[in-house]
């Protein structure tokens, strides 16, 4: 009869992982050996646990945290500004063909993340968040550069979005080694990062436009994303240090989370047309290009109270159900936004658009991130994010085609249809 395994101590100043984060396969062993448990061995995991849930280091670290979503989607969020500027800047560019950068943009910010997270996992957070954050301002110095589609697709929708996933993926993944129980609200604060970004981008950049040209103004919106990668990079550190070899954590979330997986990646496919069509709708409806950013502004800064409030409803409501009640708002919304008429009106739906969608941001990643143990959520954090990018990719080209061919109404309805698809697609798992 086999003796009964040894009892493993942590390493010195460490405790063992809590009971939520272990089952009964897991152990964590010391100086880097394997340990055997059954037939299974097990990779070692160097960890300070619990989590301290709080404090001033913990939430430091979410502040800076915050930069990544600043500087990623705080970036892509202001596309829509973008979005009017080149369609009448750009000769021979549709709507559709502009539409492809925004959402190469979005869509690498995400594809990535099922490789940056296991490497997170494995204790390289900061070699791939030294190294995006330089290729990521490079990318914006050299968009000042760019004079043709093709160049911008390259430089804004290529490097900027690949560097960007790099960098907000395995960030995210940071967050559930700092916090367990204040974890949704830890999220909504990261996620502000992203409302300031998509509100202080579009201002900058149509301020700056008249005055000092393109070149100048992609040039400031890089001096201020670089303070924030400076920031970033001093606040944020794992406390995961090190993984080594493994299982990668994906066969057991799979097989039964796999509807879960669908429903948010089809989600994709609508919930951010709004956001990109705003400002050309806007114009359409005879709101001058000067006062039009206006309504991107709008929905960005009024995410910022959905990403807050999100995180505080989900501590006694449970992140997965404020999630699809949001969701359900938010596919309303999306359907709604096209059939405004006026500047007051479309301003309206914004805010209410801003709310429910900085909501579903800051929500997304809290049930994905407890459904394995915390040393593991940064794989499934990024397979689901790599999912996603299927729908960041090619959502808003389709809606761009719509509007081409149908109009506004149209894309609306295409949109909000999505939402709703996807969220009984998300409760049925």
């Amino acid at each position: 009869m086999d003796s009964p395994a040894p009892t493993i101590q942590p390493p010195s100043g460490a405790t063992s992982l809590n009971e939520h984060d272990l089952d009964e396969k897991r152990t964590i062993a010391d100086d880097g050996d394997v340990v055997e448990k059954g037939e299974q061995q097990v990779a070692p995991v160097t960890v300070v646990d619990p989590p301290p849930d709080g404090g001033l280091r913990a939430w430091l670290l979410v502040i800076g945290s915050a930069c990544a979503g600043f500087c990623t989607f705080g970036f892509a969020n202001a596309f829509g500004v973008f979005q009017a500027y080149y369609t009448e800047t750009i000769p021979g560019a549709s709507q559709f063909k502009i539409a492809w950068i925004g959402s190469l943009q979005y869509a690498l910010i995400f594809l990535p993340g099922l490789l940056a997270g296991h490497l997170a996992d494995q204790g390289h957070y900061r070699s791939m968040s030294l190294t995006a954050s330089a290729v990521l301002i490079t990318s914006i110095f050299l968009v000042a550069e760019c004079k043709t589609l093709w160049q911008l697709v390259l430089c804004q929708g290529f490097a900027i979005g690949g560097s960007s996933g790099f960098l907000f993926m395995p960030t995210l993944a940071i967050i559930p080694q700092w916090f367990d129980k204040h974890r949704p609200l830890a999220y909504g604060v990261f996620a502000v990062g992203s409302s300031f970004g998509g509100s202080i981008v579009p201002v900058v950049v149509r301020k700056l436009f008249p005055s000092v040209g393109f070149k100048w103004t992609i040039r400031t919106v890089g001096f201020i994303i670089a303070f924030a990668l400076v920031l970033l990079n001093l606040t944020v550190k794992p406390r995961i240090f090190k993984r080594s070899g493994g299982k990668f954590p994906l066969g057991e979330f799979l097989r039964n989370k796999v509807l879960y997986s669908l429903g948010t990646t089809l989600m994709w496919f609508g919930i951010y047309v709004p956001l990109a069509f705003f400002d050309v709708y806007a114009q359409s409806i005879g709101v001058p290009a000067e006062k039009s950013y206006l309504v991107v502004v709008t929905a960005n800064a009024a995410s910022l109270i959905g990403r807050l409030s999100g995180g505080v409803l989900a501590n006694p409501l449970g992140p997965l159900n404020v999630l699809m009640c949001t969701c359900v708002i938010a596919a309303i919304l999306t359907v709604a936004w096209p059939h405004t008429t006026s500047f007051t009106t479309l301003e309206v739906v914004a805010t209410l658009y801003g709310i429910v969608s900085g909501m579903f941001v800051s929500l997304l990643p809290s049930p994905s991130g407890a459904m394995v143990p915390r040393h593991q959520a940064g794989a499934v954090l990024g397979f689901v994010c790599t999912a996603m990018s299927i729908g960041a990719l090619v959502g808003n080209p389709i809606a761009g085609q719509i509007v081409e061919n149908s109009g506004f109404k149209a894309a609306g309805g295409y949109a909000g249809a999505m939402v709703f698809f996807s969220v009984g697609i998300c409760l049925s798992y």
